[in-house]
């Protein structure tokens, strides 16, 4: 199936999210596939969100066509963009002209659309009435929260630190429970600068305890192009590169240290504080938490193990 989605945002940019399209007639399945999203900004500050040259799999291949909904406005909720609205729309005549397309002969269609989106992850679900049956189309994961955390990086290569720098990473956490870590725009500083890309590391699952959420992997992974369009990224030709992650985080603070293979040289960034440790995210924020020990009595920081009620909630501290 050759599909693309295109969703326009309002300045020259223009960003492209690759993840799973999942298409269903009448609730059934029929059709799954890695596609891109596109997505450029309106001038208006609205967006618009084009399903291109979109075929429908079915018994036969059913040619619809360029899927285009303009001017769709957003909220924003825990650093995510969401958006939803319902629409009679008509759908244009894909870009291949030596096809019959079907959907223009349609007249005005009526669609639903929700979905939410970040810097690094688009989901949207699509529900298209074709008059003869009912067509859904979902991208993506749903989005719960995005996170960015902002601290020291430090850079070696080949274990010899090379950089150090103030930065900031995100962190976006899907309904599933799974997350996805993006360090954007990542140049290496050496003798001259490396400009790598955008390192995105998909499909984390944590564990819990002593209040934090701890990762930990080895995987392969394709660095994207960087933001900069104007720019080589190499990262990108260096095919799959081989990457071991570990890390911890709580609602305020991340560590995670990355070791990636690029062949020719091994580089460690390590992000954070690696004494980060549940203790400190419920005893660091003094001002906006009332703590009690187990016997009732109010404490000011947690200083030991145990059982505590932070703002009427029980927590327990290994």
């Amino acid at each position: 199936m050759a599909v693309a989605v295109t969703a326009v945002f309002a300045t020259a940019q223009t960003k492209v999210y690759s993840d799973l399209l999942t298409v269903s007639i009448n609730n059934s399945p029929v059709q799954e596939e890695i596609a891109d999203i596109d997505v450029t900004t309106n001038s208006d500050g609205t967006y618009t969100l084009t399903l291109r040259n979109f075929i429908l799999q079915d018994e036969e291949p059913m040619y619809v066509g360029n899927i285009i909904i303009d001017n769709i406005t957003t909220t924003k909720e825990k650093g995510v963009e969401l958006f939803s609205l319902k629409r009679d729309i008509v759908i244009a005549e894909g870009d291949d002209k030596n096809i019959a397309w079907g959907g223009p002969a349609l007249g005005e269609v009526p669609i639903e659309l929700a979905g939410k989106m970040t810097n690094d992850k688009l989901y949207c679900n699509i529900s298209i009435d074709l008059q003869i049956m009912q067509v859904g189309v979902v991208f993506g994961k749903e989005i719960v929260k995005n996170t960015m955390y902002t601290d020291d990086l430090n850079v070696s290569i080949n274990n010899n630190l090379v950089q150090s720098e103030r930065t900031a990473i995100n962190v976006v956490e899907f309904v599933d429970g799974t997350y996805s870590l993006a360090l954007r725009n990542f140049i290496l500083q050496d003798e001259e600068p490396m400009y790598v890309g955008n390192i995105i590391i998909d499909n984390i699952t944590t564990t819990k305890e002593k209040g934090l959420e701890s990762f930990s992997l080895k995987r392969d992974i394709v660095i994207a192009e960087g933001d900069d369009k104007n720019i080589a990224w190499g990262g990108p030709a260096l095919g799959e590169v081989p990457i071991v992650l570990a890390g911890k985080m709580t609602d305020s603070k991340l560590y995670c240290n990355i070791s990636i293979d690029l062949q020719f040289m091994q580089v460690g960034v390590v992000f954070g504080n690696e004494s980060l440790s549940g203790i400190e995210e419920i005893a660091g924020e003094k001002g906006s938490k009332t703590i009690f020990d187990i016997t009732g009595r109010r404490v000011e920081t947690v200083t030991a193990p145990g059982i505590y009620i932070v703002n009427g909630k029980k927590v327990l501290v290994k």
